[in-house]
């Protein structure tokens, strides 16, 4: 903002009132809150909206102007929003430009023009939205950037890719319904790589396809653990490391038959990182989740996996039966996947045995999901692999059943008498003591 206006504002601010700004009651009590610097966070809205405190339906270029006066004098707001595409419209360019360069302060934007289909505004010129994001970079403190439906393709991506330098302290980043393709992503890319402290990246509804996000896996900081790609053109065609990332949304990609295969590789590697992955409306089916589970086998991070919406049957998801708790030995069933707890939510038929299996999976002490898996589908538990140790492992058998099998105390008594059977002499022994006339100890 040139310092004229400054003078401007601040010579008439003694004199002025809130009801001289605006004749709107409630923009009259944001305005006074934020004058008091009582406001923490400020929204401006469209007249169809239901004003809340803190909401201002802006009635043009004054008073924009005062809101910017107001915002750079303010301690306390570190939060601003613009919701609705035409919340600006009673505005000049020039003055939404000497506005932004009022938010230096702010550490939370959130400008959220996108339409519900996923799509920004068509009349939002990307241009014009190039021309105001260099104000952006005075924001050095921002933590926290939403820029959704603004149209901002080529030329605001380059704009952005020059401001993000500036932005050291960016954690959390959203541009979704932006038109960005892979060209887009390759140039924000170059930006986002300075922001190391940048830990979610929000692109859905875009344009990116298995280039773009090559170019993301590689480009990224490795600071960036959550990235967003639902309703891109994603199809996994080629063969993605899909390692880094603890949570990635590739909710509405439509992947080719081999993608499947792309993600269960990356699930059974070793060093994969994720935790929560997405996968509702991929074009999954049968023989892909069968992929997906085998890939989950030796699986020990993965905790959600949701596949909404993909034409799974029964069969398909019986594929996670013996992921779930492997009843082919008692061995087995304890190397099981024990971490995998979700599968998706609404409109997801999973078959009960593989729900039980997945409520056990809730329990944090895994130690504890594993015994209960081993004491639903093992009736006898077969005690001659520990023979050889005698009777000396009797006891912590019997300790481990009266922790875990409470329920079942014929699995106490048919282990202790496979036990007595297989070595009786043994047992003799222990009960009649090494010294006759000593009185007999009972051995633990």
């Amino acid at each position: 903002m040139s310092s004229q206006a400054v003078n401007y504002y601040d010579a008439l601010a003694t004199t002025t009132s809130v009801e001289d700004i605006t004749d709107n009651e409630d923009n009259q009590g944001a305005l006074r809150s934020l004058k008091n610097d009582e406001l923490s966070s400020l929204w401006l809205v469209i007249q169809s909206m239901v004003a809340e405190h803190g909401d201002y339906v802006l009635g043009g270029n004054t008073e924009l102007g005062w809101l910017g006066h107001f915002v750079k004098k303010s301690t306390r707001l570190d939060a601003f929003g613009i919701s609705g595409g035409d919340a600006l419209d009673n505005c000049s360019g020039h003055s939404v430009d000497r506005f932004l360069d009022d938010l230096s302060n702010l550490e939370q934007l959130y400008v959220d023009c996108e339409l519900e289909d996923g799509h920004g505004f068509e009349d939002l010129n990307g241009d014009d939205m190039a021309e105001c994001i260099p104000s952006l970079a005075t924001c050095t403190g921002m933590r926290k950037l939403t820029l959704n439906g603004l149209n901002l393709s080529t030329n605001g991506c380059a704009a952005l890719r020059v401001a993000f330098p500036r932005m050291a302290a960016l954690i959390e980043l959203s541009l979704c319904g932006n038109s960005i393709d892979d060209d887009c992503a390759r140039v924000l890319t170059r930006g986002l790589s300075e922001c190391k402290q940048l830990q979610s990246l929000n692109l859905r509804s875009n344009i990116i396809s298995d280039d773009g996000l090559d170019v993301l896996i590689q480009g990224l900081p490795t600071s960036v653990d959550v990235l967003y790609l639902a309703g891109n053109e994603i199809t996994l065609t080629q063969h993605l490391p899909l390692l880094r990332f603890k949570k990635l949304r590739l909710w509405g990609n439509a992947l080719c038959p081999g993608g499947p295969r792309v993600i269960a590789e990356s699930l059974a590697n070793p060093q994969c990182r994720l935790e929560f992955l997405y996968l509702d409306r991929c074009n999954i089916g049968d023989e892909g989740v069968a992929t997906l589970a085998e890939g989950l086998r030796n699986n020990q991070r993965l905790t959600l996996m949701s596949l909404e919406s993909n034409n799974i049957t029964e069969r398909g998801w019986n594929e996670f039966s013996s992921i779930l708790c492997d009843a082919s030995s008692i061995n087995a069933t304890y190397n099981s996947n024990h971490v995998l707890r979700n599968l998706g939510g609404y409109g997801v038929r999973i078959p009960r045995y593989v729900q039980t299996m997945l409520r056990l999976n809730e329990d944090k002490e895994k130690s504890r999901v594993a015994a209960n898996k081993i004491l639903q589908v093992h009736r006898h538990l077969d005690m001659r692999p520990l023979l050889g140790r005698e009777l000396d492992l009797l006891p912590y058998v019997v300790a481990w059943l009266e922790r875990f099998a409470k329920s079942r105390p014929d699995l106490k008594l048919s282990s202790i008498n496979e036990f007595v059977r297989a070595m009786p002499t043994k047992v003799i022994e222990r009960m009649e003591g090494k010294t006759e006339g000593k009185k007999r100890k009972l051995n633990s």
